[in-house]
């Protein structure tokens, strides 16, 4: 195996909240043949960091998931929370795991079942419940009973639920997905506040890349069970090295090639053509104008066919995909400039 890309250095074990070391995860199925998760994972999280770990599926994330929670032990390496290894109820004190299936107990009021676990000793945990249940939209329905409620309106609850325990991490295993955009923007709301007021640390497991740019400072991608690439959210997508990256990355932005050119894409330079370039953003360079100095100095215009700017992990981050002359020597030389100015660069094809 190729040794995954990681952009940051991570911080030691003794000062980790979390902590993968070389972990093997494999079960077997009913024919009695193994079948292997996760296979040499190593990572690590920071106190009070949020950690997205994204993958395909079949990647591994839901069984990473299950052993960060200590529902689950690796059959080789180590998972340590606070630099000890996990197992047992007492090592998983202080840990929150939320599906997207997950329920609470219904037959009581709303507010009751989300103030269940809340740490009721501290003086400002009315002042905390209350700002929950509003950022979740929860206030106005918390005299109802959980079965009154639609399916959205329950994973608020099971998440406001979860919150309201003041972990020290919080492991969400897919629980941000297939949300309608109004509800979507109420619950990432509510995590960021738990970050930023309660220091919850996060977990997000998850192919939701919407929840990913607009909550993880670092990203963990999976691909067949092994950790790819890792590090800053934003500087991962800008300059990814594996095509599940760049799949992700892709979707992040919305910055897709129109149909009508796709379907003309080839493999080879046509005379007189045009190269299309993916050119990814990040940090500083998102915010220089790169295309017109590069213009200027090479004597030849490049066009923009799609874009977007936006933020991930709170950078800024952006591509852009343009057409620039596929013929010796401009190609090459427009490709150099766009690497040197540190932008990530991925030829999608060649059109006439």
């Amino acid at each position: 195996m190729n040794a995954p890309l990681r952009f940051a250095h991570s911080p030691a074990v003794a000062g980790s909240l979390l902590a993968f070391a070389d972990v093997r995860k494999a079960y077997f199925g009913r024919d009695g043949v193994e079948r292997v998760a996760l296979d040499g994972v190593s990572f690590e999280m920071a106190n009070g960091e949020i950690l997205a770990v994204i993958g395909s599926a079949s990647s591994g994330k839901s069984a990473l998931a299950r052993l960060a929670a200590g529902l689950e032990h690796p059959n080789s390496g180590m998972v340590a929370l606070d630099g000890a290894a996990m197992s047992g109820e007492q090592a998983r004190a202080g840990v929150v795991y939320l599906s997207a299936s997950a329920e609470p107990p219904s037959q009581r009021p709303i507010r009751e079942i989300v103030a269940e676990l809340a740490e009721k000793a501290r003086p400002d945990a009315g002042r905390k419940l209350d700002a929950l249940m509003e950022l979740l939209e929860l206030g106005p329905d918390g005299d109802r009973y959980f079965d009154e409620l639609s399916d959205g309106a329950r994973r608020r609850v099971a998440l406001a639920r979860a919150l309201a325990a003041e972990p020290r991490l919080l492991v969400l295993d897919g629980a941000t997905s297939a949300l309608d955009p109004e509800i979507a923007e109420a619950v990432l709301a509510a995590l960021s506040w738990a970050n930023r007021e309660i220091g919850v640390g996060i977990l997000l497991v998850t192919h939701d890349m919407s929840a990913v740019t607009a909550l993880a400072t670092r990203v963990v991608v999976l691909d067949g069970g092994q950790v790819v690439e890792e590090g800053a959210t934003a500087r991962v997508f800008a300059h990814s090295g594996h095509a599940v990256t760049r799949r992700f990355a892709a979707a992040a932005t919305g910055a897709t090639l129109p149909p009508f050119l796709a379907g003309k894409l080839s493999a080879t330079p046509q005379p007189m053509g045009k190269a299309l370039v993916r050119l990814a953003f990040e940090g500083p360079a998102a915010t220089r104008p790169v295309l017109t100095s590069v213009a200027r100095e090479l004597g030849f215009d490049v066009g923009i066919v799609a874009g977007s700017l936006g933020a991930a992990g709170g950078a800024p981050y952006g591509v852009l995909i343009v057409a620039a002359p596929s013929d010796e020597p401009y190609f090459t030389a427009v490709v150099e400039r766009f690497e040197d100015s540190g932008l990530g660069v991925e030829l999608l094809g060649f059109v006439a």
